[in-house]
């Protein structure tokens, strides 16, 4: 579903695989679960968070087990994050044993 030049307000959105462009999000909830990414470009967002679940919530509660894992963690998410903010994203989805599924292998 693709959202143009809309205006949410006081709104909890389920973000699985839409796409927002030139929108505007007043005091919303964004939820994300860690399927199907959605897609933002030109939006604003004023008093609005992201509410992380399922897949998604636990990517985040992983990267904070590294981050404080000792020597060398912090690095690893500081570069992680960094590549992020540069648009130099690693890895690719990886393949599953079931068919017609997509692909999540780290080749």
């Amino acid at each position: 579903m693709n959202f143009v030049d809309e205006s949410f307000e006081n709104e909890r959105i389920e973000l699985h695989g839409k796409s927002f462009r030139d929108c505007k999000f007043t005091n919303c909830e964004l939820v994300y679960d860690g399927d199907r990414s959605p897609t933002f470009k030109n939006n604003r967002f004023i008093d609005t968070v992201f509410v992380f679940t399922g897949a998604a919530v636990r990517t985040l509660y992983f990267l904070g087990n590294i981050y404080h894992a000792g020597d060398g963690g912090r690095e690893v998410i500081d570069k992680t994050f960094a590549d992020i903010r540069d648009g130099q994203m690693h890895g690719h989805e990886v393949r599953t044993i079931a068919p017609h599924t997509v692909d999540h292998s780290l080749e």
